[in-house]
């Protein structure tokens, strides 16, 4: 029998074939030898007092994640790079406590840029997250920050760490800077690199008692912050706890009500999306 295969036949299959190869090479015939070397140079990050966070997004080993565990180093969660098969997003409430939780990191767009520059996603997330069907507002207000940070707050993992462009959008003033300057890196660009300057001052910031406040409010209310000997002691009533609260993100008139957790409890939530 004789095969004839037309010039993009031969392109696709050549294609199919080099994708299969690379990934039988990286990913199944080097992993004995990943393994190995990562055993025998990773334990000399525990010989101090030092607490490493390997750095375990994209394309990796399959052995990467279960020899960080092996050898108690936490690992990056960002919400839209879930390491979990079949998972769009990652559930904050459902991470490691050996772990740390982020919205982005230095190596990937900021949560407004990402919110504002994939419609698609943008639209799965508040479909699937925030448990709406309404058209999500196509820029990343307050509220919205609000929501996805406060997840993040609020998640089991042992550090929550926060660039400080996505703390930024929880006050309107601070987002009219166009959203891609506010990248740190982008790895696919070798002449995009570091180049980021904050553009508000920090004693500015310092006395922007609306923005600290906010934060200061996510903190105590996620049980992360440690209060001082002077801090008062407050008591929450556990009425207090089973009360539907009521978060309003903007939608016109409608509201979308959805579950989010806190500290692993379920509580209801409006969320107020502006258009």
């Amino acid at each position: 029998m004789k095969i004839i295969l037309d010039r993009s036949s031969l392109i696709f299959y050549s294609k199919t074939v080099l994708k299969r190869l690379y990934y039988d090479y990286y990913f199944h015939r080097q992993e004995i030898l990943w393994r190995a070397n990562a055993l025998k140079t990773l334990p000399a990050l525990n010989s101090s007092d030092m607490l490493a966070c390997g750095e375990d997004l994209g394309l990796i080993p399959s052995c990467v994640y279960p020899v960080m565990q092996e050898l108690g180093l936490i690992s990056l969660s960002i919400q839209r790079m879930p390491r979990e098969p079949g998972l769009v997003f990652g559930i904050p409430s459902q991470y490691s406590y050996m772990t740390v939780c982020a919205p982005s990191c230095h190596d990937c767009s900021t949560l407004r840029a990402w919110w504002e520059e994939d419609e698609e996603r943008r639209q799965r997330y508040f479909s699937s997250m925030v448990g709406s069907d309404l058209l999500p507002p196509s820029r990343c207000v307050p509220e919205i920050a609000n929501f996805i940070i406060r997840q993040h707050f609020e998640a089991p993992s042992m550090w929550a760490i926060f660039p400080l462009q996505d703390l930024l959008i929880l006050k309107e003033e601070y987002t009219t800077r166009p959203a891609k300057e506010e990248t740190i890196n982008d790895p696919t660009n070798p002449k995009h690199y570091w180049r980021y300057r904050v553009h508000v001052t920090l004693e500015a910031l310092i006395k922007d008692k609306e923005l600290t406040s906010i934060i200061k409010d996510l903190v105590l209310g996620s049980g992360r912050s440690h209060p001082g000997k002077h801090a008062e002691k407050q008591v929450i009533p556990e009425s207090a706890i089973a009360t539907t609260e009521k978060k309003q993100i903007a939608s016109g008139k409608e509201k979308a009500y959805v579950a989010t957790p806190l500290n692993g409890v379920p509580r209801k939530e409006a969320v107020a999306v502006p258009n």
